[in-house]
């Protein structure tokens, strides 16, 4: 069943109730019968099997709809266009949410709710070239077609970058990094960059001096955040020394260390909150194959190595899927091309996809993806990738590749105007591109 068609029925209510009303239930058209007789006891029999093989079909028809439609967990995919923030789902058109052509203002890192129902994005006046100022955290209310209406403003100010937010998994809180210099590029130390973890209830900023975020992750339960950070000096080559993960406890304000200085850029938290996945290495570029993926238990009883011997120049480091089943990492295989890798949180099996290719398109222009993530019920992953056919302009599009290397893939968007980051220049810190429906 295509999308067209799911959104049809999703309209019209759930298939069995047009579909399996048997017709032989207007009895009151028939010809009354009265006391027993054998064609009476017939035709009850004959309705009460009609019946139940209605209901029986019915609902394995409603099992099956719900097995089949993305949309029931699977809501918009949000992505930046021009400085604009733009909403897409398979089957529609994109359409720009917020900002306009001449607002004069980056609108960036969209991040939904974990309920799907509020957006929230980062702002500032100027570019990343001009230089920024006013930054703000925007949160916006969205309605069942997905139109915002602001709620709440929070103003960073300066001349920071538009802040890129994650939520906690209540929703209660989102957290940001304030960056003085770039985390991926620093041109200066980790002295005076801050993490700022924000209570949307009273607006309460708890403010993490001397941090330089290149990655930021709530658990999905409880009220802790991983913070990926270099140490405050700067090496050779203008990278901070020694990434390590610390984590805040929001609810008590303890910080504590989980994974020393070992060179970490990236994590992930598996779906039950006990584990965290992180990646680490000291050369990340395509020439480069130091980098490692790590398991650490949370509780602070150990870690595993995962996977090792690997280049890295593009992602956003492993991403645990939502069923906790794998986790997907990329890995350079020349140049600025990358693997996409599927591996189980216990290194047994892996999984290599495939160069992505479009059905009916030029088989010597696969896709490769800057980014990947995982849709909200871990069927299919979403990938921000490239593509330059021979004689033609470098392409970028957002396409849905399902897991499962049977259905096909999906383009959601394609243009040259679509950001392949997630933040500003050199922003590292991943943000949740596709959200939940809310009614889902």
């Amino acid at each position: 069943m295509d999308e067209q068609r799911l959104e049809s029925a999703l309209r019209q209510g759930p298939p069995y109730a047009t579909t399996y009303v048997p017709t032989s239930l207007a009895l009151d058209e028939r010809p009354v019968v009265r006391g027993p007789s054998v064609g009476r006891l017939v035709l009850i029999i004959a309705v009460t099997a009609l019946l139940l093989v209605g209901l029986l079909a019915g609902l394995a028809a409603l099992g099956a709809f719900r097995d089949d439609d993305r949309r029931a967990t699977n809501g918009w995919v949000s992505f930046v266009a021009e400085g604009d923030i733009y909403l897409v789902r398979e089957g529609e058109p994109a359409r720009r949410i917020i900002g306009f052509d001449v607002d004069g203002r980056d609108q960036i890192c969209p991040a939904f709710s974990p309920d799907g129902g509020r957006i929230a994005h980062g702002e500032a006046e100027g570019t990343v070239d001009t230089g920024y100022r006013d930054a703000a955290l925007v949160i916006s209310d969205l309605d069942a077609e997905g139109n915002p209406s602001e709620s709440l403003r929070i103003d960073v100010g300066g001349t920071f970058p538009p802040p890129c937010a994650l939520w906690s998994a209540d929703g209660r809180r989102v957290a940001f990094g304030v960056p003085r210099t770039s985390p991926l590029n620093p041109d200066r130390s980790a002295a005076g960059s801050e993490v700022w973890v924000v209570t949307l209830e009273d607006q309460h900023v708890d403010v993490l001096s001397d941090l330089l975020a290149t990655d930021l992750e709530w658990s999905p339960v409880g009220s802790q955040l991983a913070i990926a950070s270099g140490q405050t000096d700067l090496v050779a080559g203008q990278r901070l020394r020694d990434g390590s993960i610390r984590l805040y406890d929001a609810d008590n304000g303890e910080i504590q260390t989980l994974v020393g200085p070992s060179g970490v850029s990236t994590l992930t938290w598996s779906p039950d909150g006990s584990r965290i996945a992180y990646q680490r290495g000291q050369t990340r570029h395509a020439d480069g194959d130091d980098q490692e993926i790590w398991v650490a238990r949370v509780d602070g009883s150990g870690e595993y190595l995962l996977a090792s011997g690997f280049s890295s120049i593009h992602g956003i480091g492993p991403v645990w899927s939502p069923t906790g089943n794998q986790i997907a990492y990329q890995r350079s295989a020349g140049s600025e091309r990358h693997w996409v890798v599927l591996v189980t949180p216990d290194g047994e099996s892996e999984v290599v996809l495939p160069h992505l290719q479009l059905p009916g398109t030029d088989e010597s222009a696969p896709w490769f993806p800057f980014r990947v993530t995982w849709s909200p019920d871990g069927k299919e992953l979403l990938y921000t990738a490239w593509s330059w056919p021979a004689g033609s302009e470098e392409r970028t599009a957002l396409i849905t590749v399902p897991i499962d290397q049977v259905s096909d893939p999906a383009v959601l968007y394609e243009d040259t105007n679509l950001s392949v980051y997630d933040g500003a220049k050199g922003a590292t810190v991943p943000i949740q591109s596709w959200g939940r429906r809310p009614d889902g």
